[in-house]
């Protein structure tokens, strides 16, 4: 019963792999709208607040290469899950799910278990952008993480408007900050050297059988 408990709980997760903020258990905010710049072992930490919510965390860090793919890894603490770990090996963008060509997932004291890409891109829904960007030049601000001289631009949609500060030293986003009507998210830190927090080898999932339920109860003699 557990095992089944845990694996419905990654299938509903699926459904939010993209954007992020859907996986810390928000239902709008800001997503990254800048270029995907990954730097082995570099890594980002936000604070992340929702409209309502209170903060969580967020990092993300690429934490290793295969040929021309790197493994960009996600660490999400605080939402109402949890602590949960997507690991994804991307050729490009993230965000664009043609891109992810393996994902492992552990969810707190869970064993880490590999995905299927394909139930993924199935249940995710398309984050095509329709919307412009509007440069609004430089801007210096502060955050947790320090001072930095950023270029901020304005993303503008049917769904409202992003607000981003961007820094390119800081992997592999470049994000300082974001902020929407429902959302903000901050640096808190960056760096390099970052690690894989899945050090187990992952199981491969297998979609357990649901138990069968007797049409009618015998009668009693």
């Amino acid at each position: 019963m557990r095992k089944t408990f845990w694996v419905i709980l990654i299938l509903f997760s699926l459904s939010f792999v993209i954007p992020v903020d859907a996986q810390l258990g928000m239902t709008s905010g800001p997503r990254f709208y800048s270029e995907f710049k990954p730097v082995l072992g570099g890594w980002s930490e936000y604070q992340v607040t929702a409209k309502g919510s209170s903060p969580s965390k967020m990092k993300i860090a690429i934490v290793g290469k295969e040929g021309d793919a790197y493994w960009y890894e996600t660490v999400m603490e605080g939402g109402r899950e949890g602590r949960t770990i997507m690991k994804m090996l991307v050729s490009g963008n993230p965000e664009d799910q043609k891109n992810v060509k393996r994902m492992i997932v552990k969810q707190g004291n869970e064993p880490a278990m590999e995905m299927p890409v394909q139930m993924m891109q199935q249940s995710s829904k398309s984050q095509a952008q329709s919307g412009k960007a509007i440069d609004k030049g430089t801007e210096t601000i502060k955050v947790p993480a320090g001072t930095f001289k950023t270029q901020h631009s304005q993303y503008q949609d049917a769904e409202g408007v992003v607000d981003t500060w961007m820094y390119k030293e800081v992997s592999p986003y470049g994000m300082i900050k974001s902020q929407s009507k429902d959302m903000e998210m901050v640096l808190i830190g960056y760096g390099t050297g970052a690690k894989t927090q899945i050090t187990e080898t992952p199981q491969k999932f297998e979609m357990p059988q649901m138990p069968q339920i007797p049409e009618g109860r015998p009668r009693r003699k």
